[in-house]
C-alpha cells in the first residue's frame, strides 16, 4: 500500500503530455536559462534563411514549442526602442526612461543571484547607448544594479581592458567587462555562434544554475541600412547559435531556451519568384517598413508553456520566475509579485 500511495504522489506532481506536437513535461523548474535578445527580428523574416535553399528547410526558429507576441508599448511610448524593451522585460516593469533612473528598478538577476543562480551576459553589436554598460556611469546605484554580472562584450577593446577569444581559455571574471580580442573598430572577426559555445561552457561550470543573455543589435543595424543581404548573413549565424541552444536543451529536463525580440521591423518581402531571386543576389525588391506595435518571443526546453499567448513585454520577467500550480503544489521559483 505504501508502494502505491508513493507512486501516485510522485505521477500526481509532474504530468507528461505534449505542446504543439512535441513530448513535453510541464511544471518543471529550470536550474539554466539561455536567453536570447535579438533586436529587429520578426517571424515573417525567417522567410530569408526558409527559402533561399534549393528546398524549403524548416529552421532552428520554427523548431521552438512555443510562440507567443509582446505587446512593446511603454508608459512612455508607444514604440519603445529595442533596448527599451529588453528593460522591460528583464525587470518586469512598464516604467524603463532608458537612462540612469531604470538602475533603480530591481533585475531579474537580482532575484536570481538570491537563490544561488549566477548571470552572464554576452552583448554584440551594440553602441554606446544600447549596451548595458552605460549603466556602470550611474555612480553607485549603477554599479549596485549591474552586480554580480559576468559580462562579455564584443566590441574593441578599451585600453588596459580584460579580453577573450573563442579559440582560447575564456576568462570567467564577475563584474568585469570582458572584451571580443578579434574586434577592431568596424567589425569582429568572431561572431556569436563561435562566442557562445565556448564563454557558456566555462560560464556553466561556476554554477549548476545560472541564466545567460545574450542580446544583438546588429540584425537591426543591418536591417535599418536596408543591408538585407548582411542581414540574412547576421540572422543565419543568430539560428545557428539558437540551433546550438535547442540541442543542448534538447535531452535536459533543466534547461529553458528563450528568445525575444525588441523594436520588431516589418520586412515586404518580394512575392514573386524573379524578385525573390534579385533579392538573393543583392537584396533588391524589399522594404523595411515601420516598426510594429508586438514583439516575438520563442521558447523551447522546461517551463516554454509559459510563453504561449499574447501579453506585455514587462510580463516576460514574471513568466520565466513562475510557475503553474499543479494538484496543489505550487512550482515556482520566485514570487516577486506577492
Amino acid at each position: 500500500m505504501k508502494w502505491i500511495l508513493f507512486l501516485v504522489f510522485v505521477t500526481s506532481c509532474t504530468q507528461v503530455t505534449s505542446l504543439n506536437m512535441k513530448k513535453h513535461e510541464f511544471g518543471i523548474l529550470p536550474l539554466k536559462v539561455i536567453w536570447f535578445q535579438i533586436a529587429g527580428l520578426d517571424e515573417e523574416q525567417v522567410a530569408m534563411l526558409r527559402f533561399n535553399q534549393p528546398e524549403e528547410r524548416r529552421t532552428a526558429f520554427e523548431e521552438s514549442i512555443c510562440i507567443g507576441k509582446a505587446w512593446n508599448y511603454n508608459l512612455y511610448k508607444l514604440r519603445p526602442s529595442a533596448e527599451e524593451s529588453f528593460m522591460a522585460q528583464m525587470t518586469g516593469k512598464k516604467n524603463i526612461k532608458n537612462n540612469c533612473e531604470d538602475t533603480k528598478i530591481r533585475p531579474i538577476w537580482g532575484y536570481l543571484n538570491e537563490s544561488g543562480y549566477q548571470t552572464g551576459i554576452l552583448e554584440n553589436g551594440v553602441n554606446d547607448t544600447q549596451s548595458m554598460a552605460k549603466f556602470n556611469k550611474c555612480d553607485e546605484q549603477g554599479l549596485i544594479f549591474m552586480s554580480s554580472l559576468y559580462f562579455w562584450l564584443s566590441k574593441a577593446p578599451v585600453p588596459g581592458a580584460v579580453t577573450f577569444h573563442y579559440r582560447e581559455p575564456i576568462p570567467v571574471i564577475p563584474n568585469k567587462i570582458t572584451y571580443d580580442r578579434s574586434c577592431g573598430e568596424k567589425s569582429c572577426s568572431s561572431s556569436v555562434s563561435d562566442n557562445l559555445p565556448a564563454i557558456y561552457t566555462e560560464f556553466n561550470r561556476i554554477s549548476n544554475k545560472n541564466l545567460m543573455i545574450v542580446r544583438d543589435f546588429s540584425y537591426l543595424e543591418a536591417l535599418n541600412k536596408k543591408d538585407f543581404v548582411g542581414a540574412r548573413n547576421i540572422l543565419y549565424d543568430l539560428e545557428k547559435s539558437y540551433s546550438w541552444a535547442l540541442e543542448l536543451a534538447k535531452d535536459s529536463s533543466e534547461i529553458l531556451v528563450l528568445l525575444t525580440t525588441g523594436d520588431s521591423r516589418f520586412v515586404d518581402m518580394p512575392d514573386q519568384g524573379k524578385s525573390w531571386y534579385d533579392f538573393e543576389k543583392s537584396g533588391a525588391n524589399v522594404n523595411l517598413k515601420r516598426t510594429q506595435l508586438t514583439n516575438l518571443v520563442l521558447a523551447s526546453g522546461v517551463r516554454a508553456e509559459n510563453f504561449c499567448g499574447i501579453y506585455e513585454d514587462s510580463n516576460v520577467f514574471e513568466r520565466i520566475l513562475s510557475g503553474p500550480k499543479q494538484q496543489g503544489l505550487e512550482l515556482k521559483l520566485i514570487n516577486p509579485f506577492k
